[in-house]
């Protein structure tokens, strides 16, 4: 897969890329001309349905098309040669706005929701815990506390991600020669024999 995937990548990316930008744009249209009151007469867009729900939506449609316009970019600089400065410097580019979108919209744009429309803030109760639990006493846990620990399980899932990612990506290429079919000078294909011959 990863061999088809390299092979092929000069044509892959242009079409991540243009899927990415196409994506956006549908995205950024949804969730601005959602966003607006209901009510509010626009030109051309009236008949777009409003309220957070769409505007969520619009907002995931166009970060997902900015994963996959990110991931073109970065296919078109896969080479089987050593890094170079100018490669290294591309990537860092995309890898800092990779960044930037995971550890800083994404997650405020999770709290625009939460404490804009969804009006989770620590006056409404999320959950009352049963008494026996704690000693007796009344405990509940608030919905800014429950939005908070979303919040929590966002960025740390992001960090596991870009770890993870960071680490497989550094092997790419060696999982890409792994997974090449040798053929040898007489036209069969070559396997490694195992310890015993």
């Amino acid at each position: 897969m990863i061999n088809f995937v390299f092979k092929n990548r000069y044509k892959i990316a242009p079409a991540l890329i243009v899927m990415g930008i196409g994506g956006i744009t549908i995205g950024v249209i949804i969730a601005h001309f959602a966003g607006f009151p209901k009510g509010e007469v626009i030109d051309y867009f009236n008949w777009m349905p409003r309220g957070w729900l769409m505007q969520t939506f619009g907002q995931l449609v166009a970060f997902g098309a900015g994963q996959l316009f990110l991931l073109g970019l970065a296919m078109l600089a896969w080479q089987d040669t050593p890094m170079t400065w100018t490669r290294a410097a591309y990537l860092s580019l995309l890898s800092w706005i990779q960044l930037t979108l995971i550890f800083g919209v994404l997650p405020s744009e999770w709290l625009n929701l939460a404490q804009g429309p969804l009006e989770w803030t620590n006056q409404r109760e999320f959950i009352k815990f049963p008494p026996i639990l704690f000693l007796g006493n009344e405990i509940s846990l608030s919905l800014g506390a429950f939005k908070d620990i979303i919040q929590l399980g966002i960025s740390q899932g992001a960090l596991v991600t870009v770890i993870v990612g960071g680490y497989l990506i550094q092997d790419l290429n060696n999982a890409k020669e792994r997974g090449k079919t040798r053929i040898s000078d007489y036209g069969k294909t070559v396997v490694k024999a195992g310890d015993d011959g």
